[in-house]
């Protein structure tokens, strides 16, 4: 918010970011819900909006037994289990509010422009354990100068 500020006038910003939240925080991970209370604070909004839902996911991975650290490994039959592997809302888009109406989100965890609802990742055909956000978004005109 203080780098926007220094910005020239008329300059318009989006920033994408894995902001590593969690549906439900806890005293080490921070909750959605509290990350969208900071960023309204810093006058910003999202693709989902001022507050986003918890149970819109954009990961669904966990540690494979070939990988290290085995003690975090799920077995795939167990993957859908509360409390197994990662299944939270991590991934935005933010800038200015009043800057951007947005039109439409869109995830993709297929590389096939379509979500799979409950689909874990990475596969063999879509490589990233992120789901990948798509936005459309309308520049809205600057605010006038009478209104304030």
């Amino acid at each position: 918010a203080q780098l926007l500020a220094k910005q020239p006038t008329g300059t318009r910003h989006v920033f994408g970011m894995d902001a590593n939240t969690y549906a439900v925080g806890s005293a080490k991970q921070q909750g959605v819900s509290e990350f969208a209370a900071e960023y309204r604070q810093l006058g910003l909004t999202s693709c989902w909006g001022d507050a986003p839902d918890p149970t819109n996911i954009t990961t669904f991975n966990a540690r494979t037994y070939l990988q290290p650290q085995l003690n975090k490994a799920v077995a795939y039959k167990d993957l859908a289990s509360p409390g197994t592997g990662d299944k939270n809302p991590k991934d935005f888009l933010l800038f200015p509010k009043g800057s951007f109406g947005v039109e439409s989100t869109t995830k993709d965890n297929t590389g096939q422009k379509a979500y799979v609802e409950r689909q874990p990742f990475p596969t063999l055909t879509f490589p990233s354990d992120h789901g990948v956000l798509s936005s459309v978004l309308k520049l809205l005109p600057p605010p006038s100068p009478l209104a304030s």
